[in-house]
């Protein structure tokens, strides 16, 4: 992000302070990025006339009202999917350049700005191959969790999907899962924050290595996915199936990803702690460098030859899904 803008590191640490903001983006007019944990909100506030057009989205998650603060009046436009928030922030802060920037009115704005949005968001006629190996090693680690806590239990510590910083929240754990089809166990992460333990729970990091399989050997995506559902029953089957969904999956996708996969090795466990390779806030801060001027971050680590842990959790065992 530009200087305009606060970045989407530190629009995610508002998020994860769960307590309303109000950010305001310089500029004419007047506007305001604002978060409304306690209703489920993030939005978008222009000061407009009191007469101004307030266009219909026509959308379930952004909806569109005229409000008035303190004698003034001001279109918002609102995500009411927490699960789209982060993605949503860039589309508002571009919105805003429309209108601070390019002049554009705020309806017009608006309506240029869903409509580029509904391109980005066309749907592929398949899934991505990094998206498809991505998903296959956080099924591998999910059901290896299955029969240790449950079906539900697992598919709700299943956080992946919902945008959230690390992939699996356990009771006492957060649990980063990483993929990779390359000989070496090495992986790309892809911000400051992804290896960064919340508060005083440990993060460990679980590393898939995958390679392709001949016939009749190895498993596909859509066979992956369908041996996960049948593990589950009832809420946790459903709760699945929504969650792939929202991890970009789509059935239509079935015929199209045909790709076997099997470990290449036994896959590995690594706690993230102060000897584990990363770039985090703390770290850089500590150095003196001033990550606000970083706007984009993503590196790869190389975990071959990384030492075991002394000692491994038995819920991490799990998870590694062998």
């Amino acid at each position: 992000m530009d200087s305009r803008h606060h970045s989407v590191e530190s629009f995610d640490r508002y998020l994860k302070s769960h307590v309303p903001v109000d950010l305001s983006i310089r500029g004419t007019p007047e506007t305001f990025v604002f978060i409304r944990p306690s209703k489920s909100e993030l939005g978008l506030r222009i000061e407009v006339s009191a007469g101004a057009h307030i266009p219909d989205t026509g959308l379930h998650n952004i909806v569109t009202r005229l409000a008035r603060h303190e004698g003034r009046f001001w279109l918002e436009v609102v995500v009411v999917e927490t699960a789209l928030f982060r993605i949503a922030y860039p589309v508002l802060c571009s919105m805003t350049d429309r209108v601070q920037i390019d002049r554009m009115p705020p309806a017009a704005a608006l309506r240029e700005t869903l409509a580029e949005l509904t391109s980005l968001l066309r749907e592929p006629e398949s899934i991505s191959m990094e998206r498809e190996i991505g998903l296959f090693g956080e099924l591998l680690t999910l059901l290896g969790l299955v029969p240790v806590l449950g079906g539900l239990p697992a598919v709700e510590a299943w956080r992946g999907p919902r945008g959230e910083e690390h992939d699996f929240g356990l009771a006492d754990t957060d649990v980063e899962v990483k993929t990779t089809i390359s000989e070496r166990r090495a992986h790309w992460i892809d911000s400051f924050t992804q290896l960064q333990p919340t508060t005083s729970r440990p993060l460990w990091l679980i590393s898939h290595q995958l390679t392709g399989a001949g016939t009749g050997f190895g498993r596909t995506l859509p066979e992956l996915i369908d041996e996960v559902g049948a593990a589950l029953a009832g809420t946790a089957r459903a709760d699945f199936e929504s969650k792939v969904g929202l991890a970009g999956w789509r059935a239509a996708y079935a015929t199209q990803v045909s790709s076997r996969w099997e470990r290449r090795r036994g896959s590995a466990a690594f706690e993230v702690d102060e000897q584990f390779p990363k770039l985090v806030p703390d770290s850089l801060q500590q150095a003196g460098i001033a990550i606000d001027r970083l706007v984009q971050v993503r590196y790869r680590v190389d975990l071959d030859g990384l030492a075991d842990p002394d000692f491994t959790p038995s819920t991490i065992q799990a998870a590694l899904g062998s």
